[in-house]
Formats: C-alpha cells, structure tokens, sequence
C-alpha cells in the first residue's frame, strides 16, 4: 500500500524512463520484497555505506553479477557471487565529491515577447542560447514598464516534472515578478519549451539533448543565468532559486554550484536529493521513485557511483552557502522523498548552515501547484516573508556607474 501511495502522489510524471534495462535488473519491476536470503543481506548491508557516499564498487558489482546469474538461472553462481559481495563491504573509503566548471557562459536571442492576459503589466521574452553545443529555449518573465533606472534581482524558477516551463504556473510567476523581480524559467535538455503545445511563431520549441535526470540540466539553468545578468533591466552576479520536484533537485546544485552569488532557495518537494537512496531503494524492491534507473545502471559501475555523487546534494551541502527554505508535503510522509529530505538536514546541520524546514499538512508532493489550496497558500506566505528578508525586490534606482 506504501508504494501504491507513493506512486499516486507524483501526479505529474518526473522520472523518465530509459530505452534499456541492465541485464539482470528485468525481474525487479515486478517484485516487492528481494525473494534470496543471500541477496538480501548484501542489499541489506551495502544501504549505509551507499547513502553515505562510500566507494561500494566491488560489492555493487558482485550484486550486478549475482542478478545476471540469477536471471540466468544459474542460482548456485548467483548465491556465491552474493556471498563474495557481502565480504566486499567493510574497510569502505569514501567516495570524491565532483570538481565542478565554472557556470557556464552565455548570451540571448530574443525570439517573441508575449503579454499574458491573465496578468496586466507583464511581459513573457521567449529567447534561445546555446549550452554545451545544445540549442535550449526558455522565458523570461519581466514588468512590462520597470521603472527607470531600476535593476531587477533575478529569481531562477526550476520547474518540476522533466516536461517544459508549466503554463498553468505563469499566473503564479507573473504575480512574483510584478513584486519586482526578473524570473528565469528555463525549459531543459530534452523538453519542450512548455508543457503544453504552444507554438512560438508557428513553431513549437524543444530543447537539444535528452533529460539527465540531473546532470546536464545544471548547466543548462546555470547558463540561462549567466544570459540574464547581461539583460539591461537585471541584476548582475546573484539569484534566488524556487524550484519544484525534478527542478528543485536541479535548482539546489545550481544553488551549491554558484556559492555566493545564489542569496536564497526555496525548493519546493526536492526529487533526488539523495539519489543513493533512491537506487537503494530500487535494489531492495521498494517504491520505484527513478524510472529510468535500470537504464543509469547501463553504465559501468565506478561511472554509476560517479554520477550519483555528481546529482546529490547531500554530499555536496558544505558547498551551500545561501539560506535555504525548503518544503515537503504531508500527505506522503515516509517516502524516500521525506527520508531524502531528513539526510539533507543532517548535513545541514553538520556544517551550520541556514535552513527552514516546513512539513505542509494534507499536501501532496505537487502540493505548490495547486495555488489556492492551503498548503500552497500557507507556503506562499512563508516563501513571500523569507524573501523579503534575503532576497528583496527591487524599490528603488540603482546608483549609476561612475
């Protein structure tokens, strides 16, 4: 019943699956509990060191042969490849963190504006630039008329679900730009522009490259940032970042990627903050909350154990520098999302870092979506209050330059 919850709650769809299963892993989707002893206890006895971070390869490996053989129906092989694996998991060094670029440059390509009717005294820039050789689209949400001589701090919006900027959120953006601010909302990798089929100039938009569940996608708010700063009406060098579910997740390295020049986050139900746990939890039968992670474990297992260090914020938030607001719905506590969320917290705490945490009653993990529910309208007033206190809109001219 757990995992029929927790599945239902992702209402919108934010894990994508891959093209290919690693040989072995087939028979997972249709499991819920590991049917060997043997395998169960290296499953059992790698989920510490694997959500700490340890450099678990030679363990993980012989539970990749032990499935293979398994599937095989070579049983015996498989129960000693197990075995071998379980005397794997002691004098475990810790795995390094990645070494990161610097954010990466870019510049815009105006492409349409658009005047939203449901918000007077808005505007909507399509624009396009390019990242990693990649063609990317996004919009930026701006006044109409800023007053003059006003430069506007800049706000990145991550959307959730892997699938283009949401049009049902504009409203809720424009509302949060009237206050003064311009708000970056970049599609990513593999997306539409937005989540609905909406044409710009008779044509509908998609993004270069496929969805990295995490990766790539970095690259791609960073760079929009980097576009923005040089728009005549922004601020220049920071941002605060609100993020939802899949771009939550990505909003929060962002956020430890740019070190001081991101002044606050707010993230909204974060996916994959501990994507350790995630995998884990896949290898034990549980919830399957990463769709595509039969196709990431195609890769080698050393470049699997580097990728998840790459996409966890957990073992990146010494990186962290900015007050962080962070949220999560009620109504399906106990997942690997709130487990996720209570590693982060430890972190945080471990390297003193300034956080708020709010557990929202009766919601759900699209919670924020619904604007006029409770949940979402309890959280606004909490989000409005922690911006004006680290993050300010804009009020009055900025000194002209010597």
């Amino acid at each position: 019943m757990k995992h029929l919850l927790a599945i239902a709650l992702l209402a919108v769809a934010i894990l994508f699956a891959g093209d290919t299963v690693r040989p072995g892993l087939e028979p997972l989707e249709n499991e819920f509990s590991i049917p060997t002893e043997q395998e169960q206890q290296l499953v059992y006895a790698l989920k510490i060191p694997f959500i700490n971070g340890m450099d678990v390869r030679e363990a993980l490996q012989k539970w990749f042969d032990g499935r293979l053989l398994d599937t095989q129906k070579k049983h015996q092989e498989a129960l000693k490849a197990w075995q071998e694996g379980l005397e794997l998991v002691k004098d475990l060094k810790p795995l390094p963190c990645p070494v990161w670029k610097p954010i990466p440059d870019a510049s815009f390509t105006l492409l349409e504006t658009l005047r939203p009717t449901a918000v007077k005294g808005i505007k909507l820039d399509i624009v396009h630039w390019k990242v990693d050789g990649l063609n990317q689209y996004g919009v930026v949400v701006r006044p109409a008329e800023p007053k003059p001589g006003v430069k506007l701090p800049v706000i990145l919006y991550c959307h959730g679900a892997a699938a283009g900027v949401p049009v049902y959120f504009i409203q809720w953006l424009a509302e949060l730009s009237l206050k003064g601010y311009v708000i970056a909302c970049p599609a990513m990798r593999g997306e539409t522009l937005f989540q609905q089929d909406i044409p710009i100039k008779g044509k509908l938009l998609k993004c270069d490259g496929d969805i990295e569940n995490l990766d790539g996608e970095v690259n791609d708010c960073l760079s929009m940032l980097s576009a923005t700063w040089k728009l005549p009406y922004a601020q220049s060098d920071s941002f605060a970042m609100i993020g939802h579910s899949f771009g939550s997740g990505v909003g929060l390295l962002c956020a430890a990627r740019a070190g001081e020049r991101c002044k606050a986050v707010v993230s909204y139900d974060a996916w994959l903050v501990t994507p350790q746990r995630y995998y884990w939890d896949r290898m034990a039968r549980g919830a399957n909350n990463w769709l595509s992670w039969a196709d990431f474990c195609n890769q080698p297992v050393e470049a699997q154990l580097s990728g998840l260090m790459t996409r966890s914020i957990v073992h990146n938030a010494e990186k962290l520098t900015a007050p962080l607001l962070l949220f999560i719905g009620g109504a399906y506590e106990g997942s690997v999302f709130h487990q996720s969320h209570d590693d982060l917290i430890v972190r945080l705490k471990k390297f003193g870092k300034s956080y708020s945490y709010h557990v929202m009653p009766g919601g759900g993990h699209n919670f924020v979506l619904y604007t006029e529910s409770k949940p979402a309208l309890d959280a606004l007033a909490i989000q409005t209050e922690f911006l004006a206190k680290h993050f300010p809109p804009a009020n009055k001219p900025e000194k002209a330059a010597d």
